[in-house]
């Protein structure tokens, strides 16, 4: 089962908060960053990827234009 925390790769290991800096027209190899504190967290496709081992969209969580929501 899912947990309720995200974790892995799209928790910045910088700061600890889970905020993407997506540009628009991302491609599989775009660098995405943290949007709190800048640092690099990795390629769109690594994120995703990390994102549906998590349980993706049909876990608790929603990736929806690079935010990430708790689903009720």
């Amino acid at each position: 089962m899912v947990g309720e925390y995200l974790d892995h790769l799209l928790e910045c290991p910088y700061c600890g908060t889970i905020r993407l800096q997506i540009p628009k027209g991302a491609q599989p190899s775009t660098p995405i960053n943290c949007a709190d504190c800048g640092e690099y967290l990795g390629t769109w496709d690594e994120l995703q990827t990390d994102f549906e081992r998590q349980g993706g969209n049909s876990g608790v969580f929603r990736l929806e234009k690079g935010r990430i929501r708790k689903l009720d």
